[in-house]
């Protein structure tokens, strides 16, 4: 049976969030896993450390590594790739908590050797007032305009999302990766997601990188995993300007800068050919059009620009490495711009 190594990542969540994580995966239906309790140290948030030794140490599916200072998303989850052979490698948020099935329903798409990722039906922890379940995501879609967003999120659960299909990509909440496509995308030694990121966006980037190789993502409803996402989609978009306003600044600033920057780098490195150029003027509208946004409601986050400006031109180098390796025609992704 196919084994599965799972990194489950922790900077800051409290205890009783990672605690039902972790139960949950060792709980699951599927046997053949192996889990990975990964921290990265945080300046005031203490250490869980020993709270998982007392409470779970004793599983033998289960070890726990602490990093000696803060890798982010990218450089943890790239380190446990690095150092993993497994053919199938999934990363967790330490905020999800995934069904009993889920693991046995997330690899079935891996038969199909030009799956690179697949993910699941992701749900709102709280169901809403009158008691119906609502959408986090069901894995990433993208616009003519660059802008990409979770399929369905803050939807309620109707059914409308209840058939497995091939997506533009998956989000990093909880997803597994095939090992031989990671290591066809990777740039220098181990750099999976991309390290500049940081975090946020990185799955993104990762996806279409993936599928400029050739390699396809794929959603699973019936993988089913409960999230308590902590910066998604404003509840009612840019439709109530105030409630948007109001939700862009709840966000720390740090999360509002890596979001405007990191989409910016994810276009930068992966988009080309003629759909490309035929978007363009969407691409420029939308891109001036959020830069005015900050400037007048949230100018605090284009503090964000000389660090931006300075990785440009790695940006631009990680570009010609991934172009030249690239297996598609632009019409592969073009499908997926709406």
């Amino acid at each position: 049976m196919t084994m599965i190594a799972i990194n489950l990542l922790r900077w800051s969540t409290p205890w009783d969030e990672v605690q039902h994580c972790v139960a949950a995966v060792l709980n699951s239906d599927f046997e053949t896993f192996e889990l990975t309790y990964t921290e990265n140290p945080h300046l005031t948030a203490p250490s869980l450390m020993d709270e998982i030794q007392r409470h779970f140490g004793r599983d033998g599916r289960l070890r726990a590594v602490r990093n000696d200072s803060n890798l982010g998303y990218a450089g943890a989850h790239n380190r446990f790739f690095a150092e993993n052979d497994n053919e199938l490698l999934m990363v967790l948020n330490p905020d999800a908590i995934i069904d009993p099935q889920f693991l046995q329903n997330i690899v079935r798409p891996f038969s199909d050797s030009t799956v690179g990722a697949v993910t699941g039906k992701m749900l709102k922890r709280q169901a809403s007032a009158s008691g119906e379940r609502i959408l986090d995501g069901t894995g990433i879609e993208i616009y003519r305009s660059r802008r990409a967003r979770e399929r369905g999120q803050l939807e309620v659960d109707h059914g409308g999302y209840d058939h497995s299909r091939i997506v533009f990509g998956v989000s990093g909440t909880a997803a597994v990766y095939r090992k031989t496509a990671l290591e066809a995308i990777k740039l220098g030694e181990a750099e999976y997601f991309d390290q500049d990121f940081f975090a946020y966006w990185e799955d993104f980037d990762l996806s279409w990188r993936l599928r400029l190789r050739g390699f396809e993502c794929v959603y699973v409803p019936e993988a089913i995993v409960e999230h308590g996402r902590a910066a998604g989609a404003s509840p009612e978009g840019v439709s109530k300007f105030s409630i948007f306003v109001k939700h862009q600044l709840s966000l720390p600033l740090s999360v509002r800068q890596w979001n405007w920057r990191n989409h910016l780098f994810a276009i930068i490195k992966n988009d080309f050919g003629w759909c490309f150029y035929r978007d363009l003027p969407k691409i420029i509208v939308r891109e001036v059009g959020m830069v005015i946004f900050m400037l007048f409601f949230m100018p605090a986050t284009l503090s964000a620009l000389p660090e931006t400006l300075r990785l440009l031109p790695r940006m631009f180098r990680k570009r010609t490495l991934i172009q030249s390796s690239r297996t598609i025609e632009s019409s592969s992704v073009c499908r997926f711009f709406k």
